[in-house]
C-alpha cells in the first residue's frame, strides 16, 4: 500500500525578512558588529511598517512599502559595509597599539632569572633590541593616532576604507618585522648560551609572543578582506535604516 505525502506549502518570506537576509549575505565584517547593524536595519523597517499599518495598510503591503522606502539592497549595502570596515579597523588599531606592551612583557619574562643573564651580549644584539624597543613606541603612538582619526571620521560620516587599508597593511608589516626581529634576537641569545634552547621561560614567552603576533596578523588580513568589499563611493545611509 502506497501513501502519498501531502504537498508542503511554503509561504513566501516576508518582505522585511527577505531584505535583511539578502543584506546579511552581502555584508562582510566582524560578526557582532554585523549582527548589530542587521538588527538596527530590521528594527527600522519594522517601525516603518508599523506606521504604515497604523495608516490602514494590510501587514504585507505595509512591509513592502517600508522595504521600498529603505531602497534597493545593492545601494544600501555599501553604506553598511563601510561601517563594518570602520569598526574592524578601529578594533585592529587598538590591538596594534597594545602589541609593543605585550611583547615587552613577554621578553622580560623570557630573560628573568636566565642562566646567561651575566654573559656578554653578542655583536648586534643590543642595537637590534634597542631598535625593536624604539619601534614599539612609534607603533603604539601611530596606532593610537589612527584609532583617534578613525573614530573622528566615523562620527562625521567620512569614508575610512582607504585609511583602514593603510592601517591593516602597516600593521601586517609591523607584525612581520617583529617576528623576524624576535627570531633574530632568539638566535643571538642561543649564541650566548645553548641553555636558551631549553629555558622554559624563554620558550613559553616566545610562544606567547608568536601567538599574539599571529593573531594580530590574522586580524590585519581580515580587515583587508573586509575593505575589499567596500565600494569606492558609498551612498548616504537611508533614514529608514
Amino acid at each position: 500500500m502506497s501513501t502519498t505525502e501531502p504537498a508542503r506549502v511554503h509561504a513566501p518570506p516576508a518582505a522585511i525578512d527577505e531584505l535583511v537576509a539578502t543584506l546579511a549575505r552581502m555584508l562582510h565584517g566582524p560578526g557582532r558588529l554585523k549582527a548589530d547593524l542587521l538588527t538596527e536595519a530590521r528594527h527600522g523597517l519594522a517601525d516603518a511598517a508599523h506606521a504604515y499599518r497604523a495608516d490602514g495598510l494590510a501587514p504585507p503591503a505595509a512591509e513592502r512599502r517600508a522595504v521600498a522606502d529603505f531602497g534597493p539592497v545593492r545601494d544600501v549595502a555599501p553604506v553598511y559595509q563601510e561601517e563594518l570596515v570602520a569598526g574592524a579597523a578601529r578594533r585592529f588599531a587598538l590591538w596594534l597599539a597594545a602589541i609593543p606592551v605585550l611583547v615587552t612583557i613577554g621578553a622580560d619574562q623570557m630573560w628573568r632569572g636566565a642562566p646567561w643573564t651575566g654573559s656578554p651580549r653578542p655583536a648586534g644584539y643590543l642595537p637590534l633590541a634597542e631598535t625593536v624597543d624604539a619601534s614599539g613606541y612609534v607603533l603604539t603612538a601611530t596606532a593610537l593616532a589612527a584609532y583617534a582619526w578613525l573614530l573622528w571620521a566615523a562620527r562625521r560620516g567620512r569614508r575610512v576604507t582607504g585609511v583602514a587599508r593603510v592601517v591593516a597593511a602597516g600593521g601586517l608589516t609591523a607584525v612581520t618585522a617583529l617576528l623576524l626581529a624576535g627570531g633574530a634576537l632568539y638566535l643571538l641569545t642561543v649564541r650566548v648560551s645553548a641553555a636558551a634552547l631549553t629555558w622554559q621561560p624563554m620558550l613559553l614567552g616566545g610562544l606567547l609572543i608568536v601567538a599574539v603576533l599571529g593573531s594580530l596578523g590574522a586580524g590585519a588580513a581580515r580587515c583587508l578582506a573586509y575593505a575589499r568589499h567596500s565600494p569606492v563611493r558609498p551612498r548616504p545611509r537611508p533614514a529608514g535604516g
